[in-house]
């Protein structure tokens, strides 16, 4: 495909501002070994040339990442994503044809052009085709394939606004593109194939097991100790620097009232469904909500906890991210409240 690398070094650098129109600049920065955030239909990635040790060292730095953690590699359409899977992976072909450019990520056999260190040392990487065209559309004018983790900081929620990303990532990278608010606001469903037979979910997304069964008429279960390690699945992630605490829908207003009547209360931060018209939306604000809680100083989060079975990848989030299950008189061990 004609891809080359160049040295990087992403210390202390001074990060600019762009816009969707500014698709040539950043990707020829990611080309030239720079680091860019850029939004896509799940969360704003940290962009990085997957082909370049350096570049992809210095996505680990800035977001404080462990080492063995593998990144999330992007490609700019379908027939690349699919000139990178064996012949032998029917299923997982089946599913890109399906699936791509979506919130859809394959892991398969690394291709040779994969550095280990966007591998995490393993023997496979994670790739997907973004649906955002401004996403896809960089990714092209980069030239090279593009490995874009979440552009936060290792365990925090991830940016689904570039005012989010800025505050994360502001002086770790070259730029960061501004492409407004993302539509699906939790990351990708990861999935793999065993022996071509059937399908593993190694991380929930907004597409769901069920959905995956259903259209391609093939087995698909979930992930297991013993199945493939997958991006975001080996540390806790998605956590912020307050308590989030699962609640039941039917013991939310129970729980709203316990809190909000304990000293340093008032400010806790309730979550619901209905809040934001349903699961999706819900999904969709996950990590701005988060963030807004934060600034605001809330003492703790009450999150609203799908019910069992239903949207697994907004579940799975807040699993991660919580500290806690709700029972009466819980809070007041959990929580720090401030005095007074």
């Amino acid at each position: 495909m004609g891809w080359f690398t160049s040295r990087s070094d992403q210390v202390g650098v001074q990060t600019r501002l762009l816009g969707p129109d500014d698709v040539g600049t950043a990707g020829g920065m990611i080309r030239a070994g720079q680091l860019v955030v850029f939004p896509t239909e799940t969360v704003y990635g940290l962009g990085a040339c997957a082909i370049d040790s350096n570049a992809i060292r210095a996505v680990f730095a800035a977001k404080d990442r462990p080492a063995d953690n593998p990144l999330i590699v992007h490609l700019a359409s379908v027939d690349e994503a699919l000139d990178a899977v064996p012949r032998g992976e029917g299923l997982l072909r089946a599913a890109l044809e399906g699936y791509a450019p979506g919130p859809l990520t394959i892991v398969i056999p690394a291709p040779s052009w994969a550095v280990p260190e966007v591998r995490g040392g393993l023997p496979t990487i994670a790739l997907r085709v973004p649906a955002l065209q401004v996403a896809r559309q960089i990714i092209a004018a980069a030239g090279v394939p593009v490995a874009a983790p979440s552009a936060n900081r290792s365990g925090r929620p991830s940016p689904t606004s570039a005012v989010m990303a800025m505050a994360e990532m502001s002086g770790r990278v070259a730029a960061v593109v501004d492409g407004g608010s993302c539509a699906l606001g939790i990351e990708s469903t990861i999935i793999t194939a065993v022996a071509d037979r059937e399908l593993v979910v190694l991380r929930p997304g907004s597409i769901s097991a069920a959905e995956i069964a259903a259209r391609l008429g093939c087995p698909v279960r979930g992930r297991t100790t013993h199945d493939a390690i997958a991006p975001g699945t080996r540390y806790r992630h998605y956590t912020p620097v307050i308590p989030v605490i699962l609640v039941p829908s039917e013991l939310m207003a129970r729980a709203a009232a316990e809190a909000r009547g304990l000293p340093g209360g008032a400010g806790t931060v309730v979550l619901t469904a209905e809040q934001f018209d349903g699961f999706a939306g819900y999904a969709e604000q996950l990590y701005r909500a988060f963030w807004e809680a934060e600034r605001a100083g809330a003492p703790c989060i009450l999150a609203e906890r799908p019910p069992p079975g239903h949207d697994e990848g907004l579940a799975d989030r807040l699993y991660r991210a919580a500290s806690a299950e709700y029972r009466p008189g819980v809070l007041s061990e959990v929580v720090q409240y401030p005095e007074g």
